[in-house]
């Protein structure tokens, strides 16, 4: 009885092997970084399940997640925040589909008083260069910066942007997660960081404009907010069956509708 029991069980995993099957109630599966996963993904597997009956298994995690579950077969897609060099990409058949547009906000602590800050002065901040709230026209404190360092062997958007070639402002607190950065900024009077509008928006934090212009999807569509970085699905070679139905869903102007909540659209 008992080898007849291995033995069955044995044959459901030949059936349902983990490459490719995200699990027994799922459709197709997903893992990838926590900005597309909770700005988006969620929402998007949701009213994919409910046009189609389909289920789309979702889960979080950083950028070498959605690499490593693609590669290895163990979903069909991953999410990137840091874009994949072409050569990279190439040599492990993974294709990157841009599908939204993150928003990266400047955060300053609530009681904050300033409200807008240029993008120079963000980028002196980083760099080590300006180190008193005083030099932006703000109050005589040492300024508290915040940063996430991340995906340092792919392009990240916010050290592009701020000329960031090396390390930060020697004094900096450097954290791993968007998470810390939006608690450092909660609770130090003099903090300063960036992090994904999607999670400071849910935050008790300032967000400031940057040139005077806001965070906002509209003005990073127009291409007049400067903070912002692509947000990808990656697939193994071209998607095709259910995978490509889901990747046309997010891509349309209804899943496009959903990414708009908490980005900008990826047209």
């Amino acid at each position: 009885m008992r080898l007849l029991l291995i033995l069955t069980l044995a044959c459901i995993v030949s059936i349902f092997p983990s490459a490719g099957i995200s699990s027994p109630s799922s459709d197709i599966g997903y893992q990838g970084t926590h900005i597309l996963t909770h700005g988006a993904l969620e929402d998007l597997a949701r009213a994919f399940e409910k046009k189609y009956g389909l289920k789309v298994f979702v889960k979080g995690g950083g950028c070498a997640d959605g690499i490593a579950v693609v590669v290895k077969g163990e979903h069909e897609m991953g999410g990137l925040c840091c874009p994949l060099a072409p050569e990279k990409a190439r040599k492990l058949n993974l294709v990157q589909h841009k599908v939204a547009v993150d928003i990266k906000a400047v955060m300053l602590h609530s009681k904050n008083p300033l409200g807008n800050l240029t993008l120079k002065q963000v980028s002196d901040i980083h760099n080590g260069k300006i180190t008193n709230w005083k030099q932006v026209g703000g109050q005589d404190k040492p300024i508290a910066l915040v940063f996430r360092d991340h995906c340092r062997d792919m392009e990240e958007p916010v050290r592009k942007v701020l000329g960031i070639n090396g390390p930060v402002a020697k004094k900096a607190i450097v954290v791993k997660t968007d998470k810390e950065v939006v608690e450092y900024v909660e609770k130090f009077p003099g903090a300063i960081g960036i992090a994904p509008r999607v999670f400071a928006q849910e935050a008790k934090v300032k967000i400031v404009s940057v040139d005077k212009i806001a965070a906002t999807p509209e003005n990073t569509e127009k291409g007049l907010y400067p903070l912002k970085g692509d947000l990808y699905i990656i697939t193994k070679g071209q998607p095709d069956g259910l995978t490509k139905k889901f990747m046309d869903f997010v891509l349309g102007e209804e899943g496009q509708a959903i990414i708009r909540r908490n980005f900008a659209k990826a047209k």
